[in-house]
């Protein structure tokens, strides 16, 4: 293997089309910052994630407002010249190949050649001499979907699960996704030194990175009315940085301005106690090799609710300790609007900083806006992070008038959203005593845990015609006289998602499903 002490500079990202825009294909940097007509991204929740991190650091990087003052004062005009400005005069160190790749560390190279050496110094027969070259050789990314190395022995189903290599665009995706959300387990090369000269040999284990965390977290922030208003929208001040504990050096320096040498040097430290580290860990070294990676552990960090904190992620304060919010596939972000809001009833029981922050300065600029919630729930299981069974990807998004973002409306949508919790516990209660009616007076575990399931089905299935009805619900809570409209259509999925598991086409249905059937006069009826 021989080492170039010159690549080609090719691919730059701020020219180059890479993003995933809604409705658009794809988008440049350049496009992100500029082109008024890009509403949203697109991709799945982690890969919007790792673009509005990046485009966050950027703007951050381009001009942090000293004040809340400032920010408020800050329009789209001049933050776009700002961040358009700055990348033109950092537009070298966007480059995806060449002798400074973006968020890359050339040196694995070599870390990778004297591995290759040593081993086939060690080797002692031709097959464990093409196991030291094969060893040798980047790894291919695979789909690039999760931010994840493909493991060898992957079962493949489909032609579609084959692995490829894929195309620059997808390759600096995944590279960004890696930064903050990869996948915690044993794919990263092994073997291998530290990038500053050490004795000690990587662990075989590499720890998840800070904003997936051990099950997944549930990321929140505001959404404006195009790409760059959300981006402003979720801009801190410096003095909001330096009220966080968590970020001692501040905001820090972009990494691609100042990129570490090593996982613990003097660039890795600053940049681990800063605020750009929320947005940009580096929590993998990765470099970019003839459409495949190479893939070392990075800068290791705390988890969030130690020694962590990213503004995106929701804190539960309610009790005594406090404790993280999960992407839950069962349970929709949606359902936790109410717990993200509570500042405006001065009850702070979650705090998403993203939107506690920017809800202030959003009453002021925009009439309409939106909270996007989303995550990856994921599983870990003998050293390895992965996505199976009941894991996946979860969103939301929903957008709220400006003007109904007061104290009263609150308190009409808690009232709902309690009452809708009320109404699921309903049909589960009932879906479950549905089934448990057919059974004999001595219930066997299995059957109660199948009867379990089933009412946990029926609640599901509620919850997600609800869905449908959450934005005029919103309204209504405003709107009192919409109100009973809603009420009603809500009722109605309470009974579509008993009746979907509850039959009654026998005479024996029928009487179980008529004494089961879950009253909803009280739901319908508040004041009666």
């Amino acid at each position: 293997m021989s080492i170039n002490s010159f690549v080609e500079n090719k691919f730059n990202l701020v020219e180059e089309p890479w993003i995933p825009a809604a409705g658009m294909g794809r988008i440049s940097l350049r496009q992100a910052f500029s082109d008024r007509e890009v509403i949203a991204l697109g991709g799945n929740p982690i890969q919007k994630l790792a673009v509005t991190k990046l485009l966050l650091a950027i703007a951050q990087a381009a001009y942090t407002p000293l004040d809340s003052a400032a920010l408020d004062a800050l329009c789209a005009d001049e933050f776009s010249e700002r961040c358009l400005d700055y990348l033109d005069r950092w537009k070298d160190r966007f480059w995806l190949y060449g002798e400074r790749p973006f968020l890359q560390m050339p040196a694995i190279e070599g870390l990778i050649e004297k591995r290759r050496q040593g081993e086939l110094k060690e080797a002692t027969s031709k097959s464990t001499q093409r196991k030291a070259e094969d060893n040798a050789k980047p790894k291919p990314i695979g789909l690039g979907y999760y931010p994840d190395m493909p493991a060898e022995n992957n079962t493949i189903i489909s032609h579609y699960e084959v692995m490829r290599d894929v195309d620059d665009a997808d390759s600096a995706l995944f590279v960004l996704m890696l930064m903050n959300f990869a996948f915690g387990g044993k794919h990263c090369e092994k073997r291998i030194d530290f990038l500053i000269p050490d004795s000690t040999i990587r662990q075989k284990q590499a720890l998840w990175a800070p904003s997936i965390g051990r099950y997944g977290y549930l990321h929140s922030h505001l959404t404006g009315p195009i790409l760059v208003d959300t981006i402003m929208l979720n801009l801190l001040s410096h003095e909001q940085i330096h009220a966080n504990d968590y970020w001692v050096t501040g905001l820090g320096i972009a990494p691609w301005e100042k990129m570490p040498t090593g996982e613990n040097c003097e660039i890795a430290q600053a940049l681990m106690n800063s605020y750009m580290s929320t947005l940009l860990s580096l929590a993998r070294f990765v470099l970019l090799k003839g459409g495949r990676i190479y893939y070392l552990e990075g800068i290791r960090y705390d988890e969030t609710g130690s020694e962590w904190r990213e503004p995106g992620i929701a804190v539960n304060y309610s009790s005594s300790k406090k404790k993280v919010v999960w992407a839950d596939p069962n349970k929709r972000p949606w359902r936790e609007i109410v717990s993200m809001l509570s500042f405006i009833d001065s009850e702070i029981k979650y705090d998403s900083q993203f939107i506690s922050y920017g809800l202030p300065r959003a009453r002021n600029k925009y009439d309409i806006i939106g909270i996007w919630s989303g995550g990856l729930c994921v599983s870990w299981n003998a050293g390895n992070q992965f996505v199976k069974q009941n894991n996946d990807f979860v969103e939301s998004n929903f957008s709220f008038q400006t003007r109904l973002l007061k104290k009263k409306w609150y308190q009409h949508l808690k009232i709902e959203m309690i009452a809708m919790e009320k109404l699921s516990e309903k049909i589960f209660s009932a879906t479950k005593a549905f089934y448990e009616s057919f059974q004999p007076m001595q219930k066997s575990m299995s059957k109660d845990r199948q009867a379990t399931r089933i009412a946990s089905q029926a609640s599901m299935l509620y919850w997600q015609l609800c869905e449908r009805n959450f934005q005029a619900l919103i309204i209504a809570c405003e709107e009192m006289d919409k109100l009973p409209a809603i009420r009603s259509l809500i009722a109605q999925n309470a009974m579509k998602s008993f009746e979907a598991y509850c039959p009654k086409d026998t005479s024996r249905q029928l009487e179980a499903w008529a004494k089961c059937k879950p009253n909803l006069f009280n739901y319908l009826n508040p004041k009666a």
